[in-house]
């Protein structure tokens, strides 16, 4: 995984290398090979699938905010089925 890491960042040249596979993405948290994490909220509840970064049974990774007032908080969001 260290190796494709590093393959793709020398074909990004120095641009961002995204992930777009949660199982892919999940093993790379995993190895502390990920900066940082775009989350992208869609008012979809979604009955089936793959989980993002899902982890049975292991410990919760902290994420720390980044541009918002406390890196710390939650954010927090409400929707209404349609």
């Amino acid at each position: 995984m260290d190796e494709a890491v590093r393959i793709g960042l020398e074909a990004a040249n120095g641009k961002n290398l995204e992930v777009f596979s949660p199982d892919i993405g999940r093993q790379l948290l995993a190895l502390g090979l990920i900066d940082e994490i775009d989350l992208h909220i869609a008012p979809v509840l979604l009955g089936d699938g793959v989980r993002l970064y899902d982890n049975p049974g292991g410990a919760p990774i902290r994420l720390h905010g980044l541009g918002t007032e406390d890196p710390n908080g939650a954010i927090d969001v409400r929707f209404r089925p349609a």
